[in-house]
């Protein structure tokens, strides 16, 4: 059987977030993105296209901006529809990125209300954690960078000791992260669920969404695959494992449970949601 161009493009490049760290990509890519923030004001304050590919875009390399904005918001409608937070919630967006869910946040008002608690985001890029602080308002924004080890993201130092966000025992109502799980291994994978079960207060939400191997997402069979096992996890690639990790839906729930959480329980969609609460 024939395979596909995206297939032999996805074997030949796993990760298009790879390519974002070579200068001449970086020129390219943020020169094509000028014309349209030059003539569109509502985008000149979106972070440099590079950035944005960074996070994931699919195949929009020059034409994600309006995406980028409205994905965030159309998250935080579900959220707040669902009781998962609220304006005075402590949130921790754990692979936060160039703050694309924490824009839609700082940018939300209406009269006197707006996001009036605290939020703190998480990365393991150090370009793109520079990129929040320097964009955020302080007082309700906090970001940190994460240690760890990823051939995509480029990170090769840090600690081998697990990762622990700098923050006490239950601080947040909200923890969530999008499309995170989908580029962590099994150690990285765990060691996160372990940090929400900490992070999380009484009552507290946890929501993120993963590849599952027991609803295979639209793209599979063409840009994914999930050939090659990885421990509990099937990846994309074994030359960059992290580009694109898939898991089973037993796995994440019992992650979950035995970091304290219960009510889990599990949403459709492109990618697989997990949803858990602290009792």
């Amino acid at each position: 059987m024939a395979l596909k161009p995206e297939r032999i493009l996805r074997r030949l490049v796993p990760s298009g977030a790879r390519l974002t760290y070579n200068p001449v990509f970086k020129i390219a890519v943020n020169a094509a993105d000028w014309p349209v923030r030059r003539f569109f004001p509502e985008f000149r304050a979106l972070p440099p296209n590079h950035l944005r590919i960074r996070v994931g875009v699919r195949n929009a390399v020059f034409r994600n901006q309006l995406n980028h904005l409205i994905s965030p918001a159309r998250f935080w409608m579900f959220a707040f529809a669902n009781d998962w937070c609220d304006l005075d919630s402590t949130i921790i967006d754990i692979g936060c990125g160039c703050g694309r869910y924490a824009a839609s946040l700082r940018d939300l008002s209406m009269g006197d209300l707006s996001y009036r608690a605290h939020y703190y985001g998480v990365d393991i890029d150090t370009e793109m954690i520079a990129w929040c602080k320097d964009h955020f308002d302080a007082p309700r924004f906090t970001f940190f960078q994460a240690t760890g080890r990823s051939v995509t993201y480029h990170q090769g130092s840090g600690s081998e000791k697990p990762y622990e966000i700098p923050l006490p025992d239950a601080t947040a109502d909200f923890v969530f992260s999008t499309s995170l799980f989908t580029h962590l291994l099994e150690h990285d994978l765990a060691n996160y669920v372990v940090e929400i079960g900490r992070l999380l207060r009484p009552g507290g939400c946890a929501v993120h969404s993963f590849f599952s191997l027991d609803h295979l997402p639209t793209s599979y069979g063409g840009r994914h695959t999930f050939r090659f096992a990885y421990g509990e996890a099937r990846v994309e690639s074994l030359r960059q494992p992290e580009a694109a990790v898939a898991y089973r839906d037993d796995y994440i729930a019992t992650l979950f449970a035995q970091a304290g959480l219960d009510e889990v329980t599990f949403l459709g969609g492109e990618q697989r949601t997990v949803l858990a609460r602290r009792s």
